[in-house]
């Protein structure tokens, strides 16, 4: 009995659900600040009959789906502390689901290793105890790694729908995976039309199909207030603008519309930061200002698009810079040097040349790599890409490290295998590798 819990990643990783609760009592602040108060407004909203305001000072922000999480909790008057301590549960869940997706394409050694990292990843423990959607978006992705690898290793339709939904609902928690969606829709079925197994790329149409599904009603509810369609959130538009920023000494971070220095990291010399931001935006942004929420939106980006047009080269500059950020945390429009990124740059390089050595490892085996990993890499570059032309932060990236590990972790305990196989066709001179994919466990072609 107590070797057969040992084998149960539940009760493996129930000391990491403790430790998460007790840290997020220690450090949870009294009142909400930041983004907390938006999630918080959002539920509320939905307690009283409405999301957005109506027209036309419309209010998307963000999509519904951490919001609707928290309104049971707000419907019964919990406070803040206790609401957070679902974090504890969703962390704890991601880990359980990233063993349990591991367990089936590597080894439980591999596994094991790979679960600790995500339970000890500090950036998680950094985010626990403030009210955001970090650890639920880490939850829903490893959920939909654990659901897409039991899919095709049982062929199960079951799986592959519950993993078009938990896929739909990431979406309304990012909203940025609907457009991750759209383009991988879109490939997925040129794919299906000029591919001869039909049956092997039917699968990721079906799960993405599914998830599109899943995001109708909130599409619906976005066109009847914005007359847009395929609308997802009203953000975009002023992250990308200041991602656009065409003025030295601004890397493409976010700034409030206020143009001051109220937000992290402090800007140096407060006034003289606020006249460089107000020389350099308050003329663009007083006009944008003055229209209503949605028609913001649009004229974020068409200023945002102008600047890209007229500064290609500062826009490219600004992309690198932001995936700088999502690795190392740095660099910081106007802002002092941080003790912490330190730690970022050893966390940040790690990542990196992890990914280095994998993408080599995966260009050079990429017809034997399993169809999970394949789709959730896929998925992962498209959001990446995407991030990077956005205001990017390392909370972009710290949602997506169960991919990360869950693609290492099947280099490391299959690469030898792929190896051995690769060189053995090639002495027999075999013909060009089929598309079907090489399963390690059992040395089988799918």
């Amino acid at each position: 009995m107590f070797k057969k819990l040992l084998r149960n990643p539940y009760f493996i990783f129930l000391p990491f659900l403790l430790f998460y609760a007790y840290v997020i009592n220690l450090n949870k602040w009294p009142t909400l600040y930041g983004d907390e108060i938006r999630y918080a407004d959002f539920a509320w909203g939905i307690l009283h009959g409405y999301y957005s305001p109506p027209p036309p000072h419309i209010n998307l922000w963000n999509g519904p789906g951490y919001p609707l999480v928290i309104v049971p909790f707000m419907a019964m008057h919990i406070h803040a502390l206790y609401i957070t301590l679902l974090n504890a549960i969703f962390l704890y869940l991601a880990v359980v689901f990233l063993y349990k997706a591991l367990n089936i394409i590597a080894n439980q050694k591999i596994a094991l290793i790979c679960s600790l990292l995500l339970a000890l990843y500090p950036n998680n423990l950094a985010v626990l105890p403030i009210l955001y959607t970090e650890a639920f978006t880490g939850f829903l992705v490893a959920a939909f790694i654990y659901c897409t690898t039991v899919c095709y290793k049982k062929k199960s339709i079951a799986y592959g729908l519950l993993g078009g939904f938990i896929f739909g609902y990431l979406i309304l928690t990012k909203v940025i995976f609907g457009y991750v969606l759209l383009i991988a829709l879109g490939a997925c079925l040129i794919l299906l039309l000029f591919k001869k197994d039909k049956a092997y790329y039917f699968r990721p149409v079906y799960i993405l199909l599914v998830a599109f599904a899943v995001t109708i009603p909130w599409l619906t509810y976005t066109y009847h207030i914005t007359g847009k369609v395929l609308y997802w959130g009203d953000s975009g538009g002023m992250s990308l603008y200041w991602m656009s920023s065409p003025y030295n000494n601004e890397y493409g971070d976010w700034k409030l519309p206020e143009l001051n220095n109220h937000q992290y990291p402090m800007l140096f010399k407060s006034v003289e930061t606020e006249a460089i931001l107000k020389k350099n935006h308050s003329k663009e942004m007083a006009f944008i200002l003055k229209h209503d929420e949605a028609q913001q939106d649009a004229l974020f980006k068409q200023a945002a698009f102008r600047n890209i047009r007229q500064h290609p080269g500062k826009f490219a500059v600004n992309y690198y810079y932001n995936c700088s950020r999502m690795l190392f945390n740095f660099p910081y429009s106007y802002s002092y040097q941080d003790g912490a990124i330190v730690g970022n740059i050893l966390r940040g390089s790690l990542i990196l040349w992890a990914s280095v050595i994998g993408l080599f490892s995966t260009f050079l085996n990429w017809r034997r790599i399993t169809w999970p990993v394949k789709f959730a890499l896929f998925l992962t570059g498209l959001y990446l890409m995407l991030s990077g032309a956005l205001s990017a932060y390392p909370r972009q990236l710290d949602v997506i490290v169960p991919v990360l590990l869950f693609w290492i972790g099947f280099l490391a305990a299959n690469t030898k295998k792929l190896a051995l196989k690769f060189s053995k066709e090639e002495s027999a001179g075999d013909s060009p590798i089929s598309d079907k994919i090489y399963h390690p466990s059992t040395g089988q072609d799918y």
